[in-house]
C-alpha cells in the first residue's frame, strides 16, 4: 500500500479529538463518586505509561503497524489470529461509537428521525472522508480541533456564568483513603479512554518523522486527560455524583441549563455539534484501524475497496450488539471493558513488549 504521511500536530489533534470523542458524553461510571476527576488524572498517568509501551513496540519495529508487529513478535501461528482479533475489536469499537452518537442525536435533537437514517448518514460521512486517506483525516482534525476546543471552553464559560454549580458537591476529597479512585482507574478509566490509544499504533508509521510518535502520543494523552478531568469536575459541581451517574448525556444536559437573563439560552445544538466532532474522529479512527489492518493482514494493495463492506458491517453490528441503549451501556462497562478491552489494551501489549525486549537482547 502507498505510504501516507501526517504531521505531529495532526496526530496530536486527532488523539485529543479521539480521546474526548465519547468520553465527554458520559459520567464514566462514577465509581470514585466526587473524586472521579482525580481518578481521571490518575488514569492519565497510567495511560502515559501505556503509551510508552506502545511507542517502544513501534521503535522496536519501525514502519510497522500493530497488525504487522504482532506476528513478528510471537510468530505467525499465534500472531495472525491475534492480529485478526485486534481488527475485529476495532470494528466492534467502531460499532459502539456509532451507536453512542446515533442514540445521542435521536434522543435529543432529532427525536422523530429513525436512528438507522442518522447512523447511516454518519457512516457515509466517515467512509467518504477515509476514501481520501489518513492525510485527509489528519488535515480535517488539524482544522476542527481548535473549533472543538473553543466550543468546549465557551460552553463551560457560559455554564459557570450561569451559576448553576455547587462547590459542596465535590467534597470530601480523597474519601476512603483513595480506594474508590483505584477501583475507578483499574480497569475502567485506564481502558476508557486512555488504553484505547493503542489504536494509534496503526497510525505510527504514517507519522513524519516516526521518532516523534512517543512525544506526540504522550502529549496527546496529557492534554486530553486534563481536558476530560476538568470537564468531569465541572459536571460533578453541577449535578453531584449521584445524579451525574444516572444522567445519560450530562454535558448536553448541562449546556441546556444555561440561561443568562433570558438572552443566552437553548444552546442544545451547540453541545451536539461539539460532541459530534469528537465522535466523528473516534469512529473514523477505529474504522481506519479495521480496514487498514484487514488490508495488511491479507496483503491487499489498497484498503479503499474495504471501506464500504466494513462500513456496512459496522452499521449492522451497531444494532446487533444491544437491543436497547441501557443494555448497550451495561455491556460496555461490565463486560467489554474488564473482559475484552483490558486484556487487549493493557495485558497483551505489555507481554508483547517483554517478548520483543527479550528477542532484542538475545539478538545482540
Amino acid at each position: 500500500m502507498a505510504q501516507e504521511k501526517i504531521s505531529g500536530w495532526q496526530l496530536f489533534s486527532m488523539i485529543i479529538l479521539f480521546e474526548i470523542g465519547t468520553t465527554v458524553l458520559f459520567g464514566l461510571g462514577m465509581r470514585a463518586k466526587q473524586d472521579e476527576w482525580l481518578a481521571i488524572l490518575a488514569a492519565m498517568l497510567a495511560g502515559l505509561a501505556l503509551m510508552r509501551v506502545y511507542s517502544k513496540l513501534c521503535e522496536y519495529y519501525p514502519n510497522r503497524t500493530l497488525v504487522q508487529i504482532i506476528p513478528e513478535v510471537v510468530g505467525k501461528w499465534i500472531g495472525y489470529p491475534l492480529s485478526l482479533i485486534y481488527i475485529l475489536n476495532f470494528a466492534y469499537e467502531s460499532s459502539r461509537v456509532l451507536r453512542d452518537f446515533g442514540e445521542l442525536i435521536v434522543q435529543t435533537i432529532l427525536r422523530e428521525t429513525p436512528i438507522l437514517v442518522i447512523m447511516a448518514g454518519f457512516m457515509l460521512g466517515v467512509v467518504y472522508c477515509l476514501r481520501g486517506g489518513i492525510e485527509v483525516l489528519g488535515r480535517l482534525g488539524e482544522i476542527l480541533f481548535p473549533v472543538a476546543f473553543i466550543a468546549l471552553v465557551t460552553g463551560w464559560i457560559l455554564i459557570i456564568t450561569s451559576e448553576i454549580h455547587h462547590f459542596e458537591y465535590i467534597e470530601p476529597v480523597f474519601e476512603k483513603n483513595g480506594l474508590p479512585i483505584l477501583n475507578a482507574v483499574f480497569p475502567f478509566l485506564l481502558v476508557f479512554p486512555f488504553g484505547q490509544t493503542l489504536l494509534f499504533m496503526m497510525f505510527a508509521n504514517n507519522l513524519n518523522p516516526l521518532s516523534r510518535f512517543r512525544k506526540v502520543g504522550m502529549a496527546g494523552i496529557l492534554a486530553s486527560g486534563i481536558i476530560v478531568s476538568l470537564n468531569m469536575m465541572g459536571l460533578i459541581l453541577i449535578f453531584g455524583p449521584l445524579v451525574l451517574k444516572e444522567t445519560e448525556f450530562p454535558l448536553y444536559t448541562a449546556i441546556g441549563m444555561v440561561d443568562l437573563g433570558d438572552f443566552i439560552m437553548n444552546l442544545d445544538a451547540f453541545a451536539i455539534l461539539m460532541m459530534v466532532l469528537g465522535g466523528f474522529f473516534k469512529l473514523g479512527a477505529f474504522m481506519y484501524g479495521a480496514v487498514v489492518g484487514t488490508a495488511q493482514l491479507f496483503r491487499l494493495e489498497s484498503y479503499h475497496s474495504l471501506l464500504v463492506p466494513w462500513g456496512t458491517i459496522i452499521l449492522a453490528l451497531s444494532f446487533i450488539i444491544a437491543s436497547t441503549y441501557s443494555q448497550h451501556i451495561y455491556i460496555g462497562w461490565n463486560i467489554s471493558i474488564p473482559y475484552i478491552f483490558f486484556p487487549l489494551y493493557v495485558i497483551i501489549p505489555i507481554l508483547l513488549l517483554i517478548i520483543a525486549a527479550i528477542r532484542k537482547i538475545g539478538s545482540v
